[in-house]
């Protein structure tokens, strides 16, 4: 489940203006966005818009190209978008088998919004640290690992490289006299 922050929503507003203005899918590279939003929001944002049926991926082994649903193609905002899709969800639904790819509906938890970062050109800038991820911080970036095990690894490994590199010398040039 990913949470709607208002950094979430601005991202999934703009990625979806964006499909809107576009004639052909959007590639989805590291710059697609230009600095307007960082890659992890813009990337949560896509599997947001994804998941709510909004953008949808034209061909569903290359899921780097997205392109806008024709359904929502007359929609004005992301939030009109989501209730279009919403409301032709319900107006179609039967009871049938568990579905993995529906979309996940009202889902807003709300919180107090954290103090907006600009660049250097003075633009706002969403950044990934202030939304609240789904992921759990992987094991070797917890910080025992990060401040203490790692450095210590760090350090023995390259007193092993320069005992190496010791012994490699006095063999070859010491001994070889």
């Amino acid at each position: 489940m990913t949470v709607m922050t208002p950094e979430l929503k601005t991202a999934c507003e703009l990625i979806f203006h964006e499909h809107k203005v576009s004639t052909q899918p959007i590639k989805w590279t590291r710059d697609v966005f230009r600095g307007r939003i960082s890659i992890g929001l813009s990337e949560m944002a896509r599997e947001t818009l994804v998941k709510k049926n909004i953008i949808v991926l034209p061909d569903k082994s290359k899921k780097i190209f997205t392109q806008l649903n024709p359904e929502v193609a007359n929609a004005n905002s992301f939030e009109e978008a989501e209730q279009l899709i919403e409301n032709k969800a319900r107006d179609t639904t039967t009871v049938k088998d568990h579905d993995a790819e529906a979309h996940i509906t009202n889902h807003v938890i709300a919180f107090a919004t954290p103090p907006v970062v600009k660049n250097s050109f003075g633009n706002e800038v969403i950044t990934a640290a202030s939304v609240l991820g789904e992921a759990k911080t992987k094991w070797w970036l917890k910080p025992v690992y990060l401040y203490a095990l790692w450095p210590l690894c760090g350090a023995l490994a390259g007193v092993l490289i320069s005992f190496l590199l010791n012994f490699l010398y006095t063999l070859v040039f010491v001994h070889a006299k």
